[in-house]
């Protein structure tokens, strides 16, 4: 699954392609975990809804993408969130 909870790392990660039938399991994540930060580095694609999930929720990032183009776009958006 693209999003998945990491219990043991105590982070949301979203992997590979984050289409937009991720985002409501997205927003259930971060509703139930809101402390838990979010680790996008194996993510290559992500829907605009799951960016407006992110927006909404505003997490604590523990890594960005790593395509450019969805790491600088992410990190324009997020401006002063830095990934740990």
């Amino acid at each position: 699954m693209p999003v998945t909870l990491n219990e043991s790392a105590l982070r949301i990660e979203l992997n590979g392609a984050c289409s937009v039938e991720e985002a409501e399991t997205l927003k259930e994540l971060l509703d139930q975990h809101p402390d838990y930060p979010v680790d996008a580095g194996a993510c290559e694609y992500m829907h605009t809804a799951v960016v407006q999930v992110l927006v909404v929720n505003k997490p604590r990032w523990h890594a960005w993408p790593k395509p450019p183009h969805l790491r600088q776009a992410l990190q324009h958006i997020f401006s002063g969130e830095s990934a740990l």
